[in-house]
């Protein structure tokens, strides 16, 4: 029987002949392939073409591939990074947690840095005022504050030109007096000490008397020498010169007058200076070559109205 060639059927044993016939013609396409490609990027890389050249086309292509392909396996590589090394960000982590701690550290140092200088500053201007001579000092410990001892060791010696008996100040004013010495320290005795007594003179006036420690270190006793003269509160007090003591220095102001006992008179003084925040602090080695006066005190702020307050 006569078949068309549409009707014919491939017989089991022509299936060998069908499939190295494709495999031939696979292994033709892709060398053919080869053959191109190899061949445009040698005319490429020959006619130095950057942009639009046989490379540029191959790049594009090429690297739109890439670029999808890098988009979906970089976060994978990234999350099989954390779970293959789980300590990395806990490392990030600490040490972003120590430059923070030492950013705070170093801030506080430079304010504590700007302190001492504002308040080294405010010292130095007190001591201009009253043309001292001084030694800056810094309180490195404190004394038995029982209430019958109250003295501050400074970091202040023999060394630097200290003696007893020299007048204490701060940027507000009298401290207390040296009572020891050591090549490099110094016990100051503060001015709240009951065993301290430091000759004083009403501002404005020549009357003298003395300061001696109080109830507490907020309070002072002062005893004026003249009985005839009536202290009033709110009147000021400096120091007054002697053998070892300066003139001038601003020691508190009277807030309560005491009975009179027929030979002075004594008042309760709240002291310009809080021994509980002492910090810096400067010993007078040197007078000045004049008595200062009352100009190391603060100036009064005039009353509103500017009224006669002289009372």
């Amino acid at each position: 029987m006569v078949t068309s060639a549409a009707q014919r059927c491939v017989e089991p044993e022509d299936w060998g002949a069908v499939v190295g016939r494709d495999l031939r013609r696979s292994r033709l396409i892709v060398a053919l392939l080869l053959v191109i490609t190899f061949t445009l990027i040698t005319v490429d890389y020959r006619t130095g073409e950057s942009s639009g050249g046989a490379r540029g086309v191959v790049h594009s292509v090429v690297g739109g591939v890439e670029s999808g392909v890098t988009a979906v396996v970089r976060p994978i590589g990234r999350t099989a990074s954390s779970l293959f090394h789980p300590n990395r960000y806990h490392d990030r982590a600490d040490e972003l947690a120590k430059q923070n701690a030492d950013l705070r550290r170093q801030l506080a140092d430079d304010g504590e840095i700007t302190r001492q200088a504002t308040e080294l500053s405010s010292l130095r201007l007190l001591a201009d005022k009253g043309q001292y001579t001084i030694v800056p000092a810094k309180v490195i410990a404190i004394g038995d504050v029982s209430g019958t001892d109250w003295t501050v060791t400074v970091n202040a010696g023999r060394a630097d030109g200290l003696a007893t008996d020299k007048i204490v100040i701060n940027a507000k004013g009298l401290v207390g007096t040296v009572v020891s010495l050591s090549e490099h320290t110094a016990v100051v005795r503060l001015f709240c000490d009951p065993r301290s007594r430091i000759g004083a003179r009403l501002e404005g006036t020549q009357l003298l008397g003395s300061v001696a420690g109080g109830s507490g270190p907020g309070t002072l006793v002062f005893t004026l020498y003249d009985a005839s003269y009536r202290v009033r509160p709110g009147e000021r007090l400096v120091t007054f010169g002697s053998l070892d003591y300066v003139a001038g220095v601003p020691i508190g102001e009277v807030t309560k007058v005491t009975d009179a006992d027929g030979l002075s008179r004594t008042a309760e003084v709240k002291p310009y200076v809080s021994v509980g925040t002492l910090d810096l602090v400067g010993i007078v080695v040197g007078k000045p070559p004049t008595d200062p006066g009352d100009r190391v005190l603060t100036p009064r702020t005039p009353p509103a109205g500017g009224g006669d307050t002289s009372g």
